[in-house]
């Protein structure tokens, strides 16, 4: 650690560095990744340890004495938690249904009255 109020520079580049590395995964991720379901929950964890770098280290809560550094990874967790809970019951929710299915809440309407969809050959106006 450097010396009390003195700080190395050379350390937050290297953080910034990690935090260059992060973004280009992100990127990466999004535009060639692959990961099919796994690129949400990868791409939240990486947002997490950018998050958690910043915050540990741009905003100086490594160098916080005693109970403001349990702050943050507390409530990371906390969050995590409620998150956490919130989908695993929105995933688990028995789906309410229909008994006909969602073609039931559509009007009925006569044929002449529909119209062709755009782009059709078969569209012209007064048809």
């Amino acid at each position: 650690m450097a010396e009390h109020g003195r700080k190395s520079v050379w350390g937050y580049v290297g953080i910034w560095g990690v935090l260059v590395v992060l973004t280009v995964a992100t990127w990466l991720l999004g535009t060639r990744g692959h990961l099919g379901s796994w690129s949400l929950p990868v791409a939240m964890g990486i947002a997490v340890g950018k998050t958690a770098l910043v915050a540990m280290f741009f905003m100086h809560l490594v160098e916080q004495p005693g109970a403001r550094r349990v702050v943050f990874p507390v409530s990371a967790l906390f969050l995590a938690l409620l998150l956490g809970v919130s989908l695993v019951e929105a995933m688990t929710r028995v789906r309410m249904a229909r008994p006909d299915g969602p073609k039931a809440l559509e009007p009925a309407r006569p044929a002449s009255t529909r119209t062709a969809p755009p782009g059709s050959p078969t569209r012209w106006m007064g048809h």
